[in-house]
């Protein structure tokens, strides 16, 4: 027997409202596809607290063992891990001794491989994610900073410069890290 999901309005909604204040405040607008992949993603993990809990390279390698649903559903799983790893809980991955870079490039090949794998439209729909991540994972970022940083101000300093993030390089200038102000006029330029 499969699983029955049983969609709550209000919580969609709310989720909804959420990602675009995070648009708003970042100052970029996903397409509708983008918006609610993300918002569904939200909801599909934010009860879960088995996050970031496996090896995800090792479920990435043996995924390419399973049948075609099967590998895709489970590599869908670990880019959408990696995605709120980064986003939200960036701090996790320094207590693996990870870089917040290893969860993006990681996230970013799951969803390239599905692309590559899939039908016409879906195939679209993750190869967009794929290149979109670090703009999905600033908009989480953002969501983070509602409540408190997601980074401290090196590491954040560091996932600016391993993967040019705004939101990385905002939350090292909004903590007092001296900043060059080239740097900054490159945040308010995008």
């Amino acid at each position: 027997m499969g699983k029955r999901f049983i969609l709550d309005s209000s919580e969609i909604s709310q989720w909804h409202t959420l990602v675009r204040e995070a648009e708003r405040d970042y100052g970029c607008q996903l397409d509708e596809d983008m918006q609610s992949y993300l918002v569904f993603t939200l909801m599909r993990f934010a009860k879960n607290h088995q996050l970031n809990s496996r090896a995800l390279a090792l479920d990435y390698l043996t995924s390419h063992q399973l049948p075609n649903n099967l590998r895709n559903e489970q590599l869908r799983d670990i880019g959408d891990q990696c995605l709120l790893v980064s986003g939200l809980y960036p701090q996790s991955a320094e207590k693996r001794q990870v870089s917040a870079a290893y969860y993006i490039d990681l996230g970013r090949s799951a969803y390239h491989h599905i692309s590559t794998v899939t039908q016409q439209g879906i195939a679209e729909l993750y190869q967009h994610l794929a290149e979109s991540f670090i703009l999905l994972m600033d908009l989480l970022q953002t969501i983070r900073q509602y409540s408190t940083p997601a980074l401290q101000p090196l590491s954040a300093f560091e996932l600016w410069d391993q993967t040019g993030s705004r939101a990385a390089l905002q939350q090292v200038s909004d903590s007092g890290f001296p900043v060059h102000p080239n740097l900054l006029h490159n945040i308010n330029k995008h």
